[in-house]
């Protein structure tokens, strides 16, 4: 019998903690990152303010797109995992805020974006 109350009570635990849980993995805190040119900042490590023209350029033109945060590339995808390079294409040298849950499969940082804005660069 005590074998048995302490299983439901387990159980009972489970599932109470189980949604809590649940809440807290998805919640995601708002960060700032530069919109880079992969290819630039990869082959020479080159961003922030004097490589601003260049990335306006490179990403206009079909380069690749990245999200720069302390030193990782993050790929910004949208809720269904597909690309959400045009949602940043515009800010090609910027620092945008962005929400989103972080990944990393196979070697590759993603961030599944929620919420997006511009942010000031001199914060």
């Amino acid at each position: 019998m005590k074998k048995l109350l302490m299983l439901i009570s387990a159980l009972a635990l489970a599932c109470l903690a189980g949604p809590v849980m649940a809440k807290s993995a998805h919640k995601s805190k708002a960060m700032k990152y530069e919109v880079v040119d992969v290819n630039c900042y990869l082959t020479k490590g080159a961003h922030g303010e004097k490589h601003k023209d260049c990335a306006v350029k490179c990403i206009s033109g079909g380069d690749e797109l990245a999200l720069l945060h302390s030193g990782k590339l993050y790929v910004p995808v949208d809720q269904d995992f597909h690309p959400a390079r045009d949602q940043f294409a515009s800010k090609a040298g910027e620092m945008v805020e962005v929400k989103g849950k972080k990944f990393s499969k196979g070697g590759v940082n993603y961030i599944q974006v929620t919420s997006e804005s511009s942010a000031d660069a001199s914060k």
